[in-house]
């Protein structure tokens, strides 16, 4: 979900009701509370929650000569006989999202050029609720093969320049509220077409954003930046919904997954299955600087300047990294470690 921080939804305390229908789906599934994005650009989240591969500060991880091939959960369903789709509302050549998702086993990219022209609203495509609708009859085809199907979503609509649909009526005021308000509206159609298909009952849905959005400055890395919902959604399967409170990322998204569809596979990524790991901290990139968090601290490491620790619900800012040095340093490493890791597989094509 584009731009969809968890400061924009009731249940994480903006009094608006933006967002009624996710805070619904996420008192009636799986709610992770306290995830993180990896970044701070759509790349990095669509890479990031595919891959399970973290931000390496300002690197592009999808542009290059050469895709390289990862055992992403794309690879790893279709392994399993799932047909594989991505979706988006725009051209999937930005940042070269179509290209390197056709290297790494997608067998489709839906994208603009699929869409009927009078549709198209704007740079961004067409909008939301459209690409829902013209997504459902797509997965239709793929269910009546008689095997399962993947299919990722990557919406657009909160992401300017803003286009409200003339048949969707806004309750807010302010136009950066009435676009959080029509992406969540969209979505509801999203399930209301989905609950009336054949395929409804046995599929898990699962919502995530590519990042956040800046919505407060208290730190210089905004936190609303990169805290974001996960919310997985299935009535039927799902008996006893569940909030959990640790803390992970979008890297976690394919492992957690594969918990769900119990289906035998290796993990070759950076990520964990968050029913069964506990990480101590989450951590994410903001370009050139870096960020570790756990239930009271954020740490900042600034690539430029000096690092900083604060408690992050404090309403004063003040530096404890001289008051709590060690904590600061196990902070770093826990991130630092990982980030390496990921960068030394990556460069050496240790991904599988």
């Amino acid at each position: 979900m584009e731009s969809m921080s968890t400061a924009k939804m009731g249940r994480f305390g903006n009094p608006d009701n933006l967002t009624p229908f996710l805070d619904s789906i996420a008192n009636n599934g799986y709610s992770f509370d306290n995830i993180y994005s990896a970044g701070t650009h759509t790349y990095n989240g669509i890479f990031s929650t595919l891959f399970s591969y973290p931000a390496l500060f300002t690197k592009h991880p999808m542009k290059g000569v050469e895709i390289p091939k990862y055992h992403g959960i794309g690879s790893v369903l279709k392994k399993h006989g799932y047909s594989t789709v991505y979706f988006t509302t725009h051209d999937d050549q930005f940042d070269n999202v179509g290209g390197f998702l056709r290297g790494n086993d997608y067998e489709q990219v839906i994208s603009q050029q699929d869409y009927p022209s009078e549709k198209v609203e704007s740079t961004l495509g067409v909008p939301d609720d459209y690409l829902f609708e013209f997504a459902v009859p797509k997965l239709n085809e793929l269910h009546r093969k008689n095997k399962p199907f993947f299919a990722a979503m990557m919406t657009a609509s909160d992401h300017g320049p803003y286009v409200i649909p003339e048949y969707f009526t806004p309750k807010s005021k302010e136009e950066k509220k009435q676009i959080v308000e029509y992406a969540d509206w969209s979505i509801k159609k999203l399930i209301t077409l989905a609950q009336q298909q054949p395929w409804f009952d046995n599929t898990l849905f699962v919502f995530i954003a590519d990042h956040g959005a800046f919505m407060d400055a208290k730190f210089d890395v905004p936190l609303s930046y990169n805290h974001v919902p996960l919310i997985i959604y299935a009535p039927a399967l799902i008996k006893t919904p569940k909030a959990f409170k640790n803390f992970g990322g979008q890297l976690d998204v394919f492992p957690t997954l594969m918990n769900l569809v119990s289906l035998p596979y290796t993990n070759y990524t950076l990520g964990v299955d968050l029913f069964t790991h506990r990480r101590p901290y989450a951590y994410f990139c903001n370009d050139d600087k870096l960020g570790v968090i756990n239930n009271e601290y954020l740490f900042i490491y600034r690539k430029n300047s000096n690092s900083s620790l604060y408690k992050y619900n404090e309403t004063s800012v003040t530096d404890y990294i001289k008051l709590l040095p060690q904590l600061a340093d196990s902070m770093k490493n826990y991130a630092f470690s990982q980030m390496q890791t990921a960068q030394y597989l990556i460069e050496n094509k240790k991904l599988d």
